[in-house]
């Protein structure tokens, strides 16, 4: 994967949770779910919440994140 994907991979990982009907899921592991490391992980994650695809829920280690309706 590069890491040009890894936003589209991002979305797709918790587009498939949302449409299981599963929680949402912190940025450990989406990392781990994705294969890349979890620094890289935040500043995507950081990137899609602020473009609206993504929604972040709760703070600190709590966080968590989910697909955007």
């Amino acid at each position: 994967m590069t890491r040009k994907q890894l936003p589209s991979n991002v979305v797709a990982c918790l587009a498939d949770r949302s449409n299981k009907g599963l929680k949402p899921i912190g940025a450990h592991a989406i990392a781990t779910r994705v294969g890349e490391k979890r620094p890289t992980v935040n500043r995507y994650l950081a990137k899609l919440v602020s473009q609206g695809w993504i929604l972040r829920e709760g703070a600190g280690p709590a966080t968590t994140y989910r697909i955007s309706a």
